[in-house]
């Protein structure tokens, strides 16, 4: 996962590093996004990362042939990619990115992660730093502040990820934006599919671009909440969705239809 600039994979260029690093707080989300922006992955540290979480988790890739070759020609032409995937458990970072590093696909892992900001300020601060992997301020863990801020942070958060696809990049992130409930585990429900996808993906339309949309569905089989790495997780490809050509952006809602309907059958697929 990268949060480097465009689909290049740029590491760190002149300079970069020398940015103070901040408080990862709600309060301070200007200084956290100015510093993560730029980017901050380190492919001498996220190369070997990944491929040891692989080798950790062994998740199963279902990915049909077709999709792999629509997803190197969508990339190669410069159209943003949003991979799309459910959240059934803690582990789903590590098992996202051991399945993004398949071989097949592994241009995606230069995409820009998202993960909750207490992941930001432990021993862990690190691994999801140098894997260029962004920081979301979550409402519920900013209990009492005003909603000004949080919108103000959440706006900016959307900003950073339609640069990336706007400019033929990838982001990897959780639609429900937390743990799914026991309700979500086989099919997703709409309400369950939170905004901040429709957000990206209509911004990234409104600047001009084509941008696509690869659902994933991720299943553990009754291991989500196992406190050990779960061996053979299985994470599947949906239908790949695309907006491009002439026309307007597609409504938020659409987005989020869209984006259940293809992890509701990735869901499918996986639990077979």
């Amino acid at each position: 996962m990268e949060a480097g600039a465009g689909r290049s994979g740029r590491t760190l260029g002149p300079g970069r590093g020398r940015r103070a690093r901040p408080e990862v707080t709600l309060s301070n989300f200007e200084a956290v996004y100015d510093y993560y922006g730029p980017g901050r992955r380190r492919d001498g540290f996220t190369h070997p990362l990944l491929a040891f979480v692989g080798a950790l988790y062994s998740p199963e890739v279902r990915i049909g042939a077709g999709t792999v070759d629509e997803l190197h020609r969508l990339h190669d032409a410069g159209v943003g990619i949003v991979v799309a995937a459910n959240h059934p458990s803690k582990h789903d970072p590590f098992v996202l990115a051991s399945a993004v590093y398949d071989r097949r696909v592994r241009f995606l892992s230069s995409g820009t992660g998202l993960t909750k900001d207490p992941l930001f300020r432990g021993p862990l601060r690190p691994v999801f730093e140098y894997t260029g992997t962004v920081p979301v301020f979550r409402a519920k863990n900013y209990v009492g502040t005003d909603r000004a801020v949080h919108d103000a942070a959440a706006a900016r958060l959307i900003g950073l990820c339609v640069d990336r696809l706007a400019t033929g990049g990838v982001v990897l992130t959780f639609v429900e934006g937390t743990n799914s409930s026991a309700d979500d585990l086989r099919t997703l429900r709409l309400d369950s599919v939170k905004k901040g996808v429709g957000q990206m993906t209509r911004g990234a339309r409104e600047a001009g671009g084509p941008v696509a949309i690869l659902p994933v569905g991720i299943v553990y089989r009754g291991r989500e909440h196992s406190t050990l790495p779960p061996r053979r997780p299985v994470v599947s490809a949906g239908p790949l969705a695309l907006w491009e050509g002439p026309g307007s952006a597609p409504s938020i809602d659409e987005v989020r239809r869209v984006v259940r309907d293809g992890i509701d059958d990735a869901l499918t697929d996986a639990w077979r």
